[in-house]
């Protein structure tokens, strides 16, 4: 993640935030807009709007493009290789208080206030001695990369039910090969998401805590964030952008079941597996608390040294 921010700063130097081939247009003209999401149930979501034409509606063409995940979109849009990009909030807050100059436009996914609604699980084999999460002190945990929303809410969770989680390694696996990695005994549990979360349960692994609920019900995870040059030229289409945004969590919020039969047409989720799969929450509105929540842990968990300020990061 250090390396990466590096990398970023020495884009926004080199590059001066990209080129002009995104969706810069006169207000309320038609827009081509290119848009990076992590792959699977975020890229679908929307997928599911440009489908419906809820973009279409407010003058966008969106191009959708799946990702491998959050922290590698940042680059994209500070290059200018893409418009906009969905990003877990971690990530985008760490960029901002390196001075990556950009701004979360709109939200992403939120965990459900339900507790027993979690998208994100920490699973272990059916047959582990791992009973409770203190038994997890001393083994290795997989998460999709570290410093980031995983890990630091993996460790919040934990720490709320007495774990000594300096005595926890992490290992970087990709989510599509963490179940794989348990049942090998490559690891000793894995901090997973949906649909893998109930993939691994079909597989007979079991449930040892529900992380971000555990950190916060209601939690906002992703968020969609620009360059501060494409919404200082763009601020109109962005606009349009988050208002297709909250057209696209309305719909799904009224009828989950249409976004589920969606799936597996958007992603490679498999018809049962999207039927099963705990869904995350999309709103309207970002979470100011999850944000400030999260900058707290971010220091908390040595992420950073200082907690960042994130009263300006949100686009007005």
């Amino acid at each position: 993640m250090r390396l990466l921010v590096a990398a970023l700063l020495l884009l926004v130097l080199a590059a001066g935030c990209g080129d002009d081939g995104g969706g810069e247009v006169e207000p309320g003209g038609e827009a081509r807009l290119r848009v990076l999401d992590t792959a699977g149930v975020p890229s679908a979501f929307l997928e599911y709007g440009v489908q419906k034409g809820f973009f279409e509606e407010h003058g966008l063409d969106v191009e959708v493009t799946p990702s491998q995940g959050g922290a590698a979109a940042v680059p994209a849009v500070v290059s200018g290789d893409s418009d906009i990009a969905g990003s877990n909030v971690v990530s985008v807050l760490l960029a901002q208080a390196k001075d990556v100059p950009i701004k979360i436009v709109a939200p992403g996914t939120f965990v459900q206030a339900d507790e027993q609604q979690d998208f994100s699980a920490i699973l272990v084999p059916e047959d582990s001695d791992i009973r409770s999460p203190r038994d997890l002190e001393g083994k290795t945990m997989a998460v999709n990369t570290l410093e980031n929303v995983a890990e630091l809410t993996a460790k919040e969770s934990l720490s709320k039910q007495g774990v000594d989680v300096s005595g926890i390694e992490l290992a970087e696996v990709d989510f599509p090969d963490m179940n794989g990695a348990l049942t090998q005994g490559r690891v000793d549990a894995a901090f997973q998401i949906e649909p893998f979360v109930s993939l691994g349960l079909k597989e007979g692994l079991r449930v040892i805590d529900r992380p971000y609920v555990g950190t916060k019900p209601g939690l906002q995870i992703g968020s969609y964030f620009t360059s501060e040059r494409f919404l200082a030229e763009n601020a109109d289409v962005v606009e349009r952008f988050r208002q297709g945004v909250a057209d696209t969590a309305a719909a799904i919020g009224e009828e989950p079941a249409d976004f589920r039969r969606f799936l597996p047409e958007a992603s490679e989720i498999p018809p049962p597996a999207a039927r099963a799969a705990v869904l995350p929450e999309w709103k309207a509105e970002n979470d100011p608390a999850s944000l400030d929540l999260t900058a707290a842990l971010m220091e908390r968990y040595g992420v950073v040294d200082e907690k960042p300020d994130t009263s300006d990061a949100v686009a007005e």
